[in-house]
């Protein structure tokens, strides 16, 4: 552990632990918060591949890797068309949430189809926040793809993230096939 650390506070710098922290905790240490003050008995975080190692560990990597490509690109990142991305991540996380109900994967975040508890409605947030994070580094890596491909760190950091996102997406099928009413 240490040598990682050292590893990228030589080869990235220490900011990295930073984002790699704030990813870990939004995306899966507000679900221990939820876990601990639960009293319910349907499956929680705890119960999915994808809970797990996906919010655990991939989404925090695919985040990282943004970050990465984010930082190396950042003065050719266009914010004016960050409303554009709010909003088609908003209609993403919809259509994953309504995806979820119609499928009926019911857990605690949704007791039953189309009611989302109060974890939920702050993991609806959450992803919200997070897809669009995504789009806007997905945006600048295509809007810049050459200066990307010459940035050997900002391209090593763009395809592993979009690795650890397979992953995740991998994790996430198999617990919707597992856990799915149909």
């Amino acid at each position: 552990m240490v040598d990682a650390i050292r590893l990228a506070r030589e080869r990235v710098g220490l900011p990295i632990v930073v984002p790699a922290l704030i990813s870990w905790a939004l995306l899966f240490g507000y679900q221990w918060a939820f876990f601990l003050a639960y009293h319910g008995s349907q499956p929680t975080v705890f119960s999915y591949v994808s809970g797990i190692v996906g919010d655990g560990l991939l989404v925090p990597a695919v985040n990282l890797g943004a970050y990465i490509v984010m930082r190396q690109l950042w003065p050719n990142v266009r914010w004016q068309r960050l409303p554009l991305y709010v909003t088609l991540a908003l209609a993403t996380t919809l259509a994953a949430f309504l995806a979820q109900a119609g499928l009926g994967v019911i857990n605690w975040s949704m007791p039953s189809p189309y009611h989302w508890s109060a974890v939920g409605r702050f993991h609806f947030i959450v992803m919200w926040s997070e897809i669009t994070y995504l789009y806007v580094a997905m945006s600048v890596s295509i809007n810049n793809w050459g200066l990307l491909r010459s940035d050997s760190l900002a391209w090593r950091s763009f395809w592993a993230g979009w690795l650890a996102l397979g992953l995740f997406a991998a994790s996430l099928v198999t617990d919707v096939v597992r856990f799915s009413a149909l």
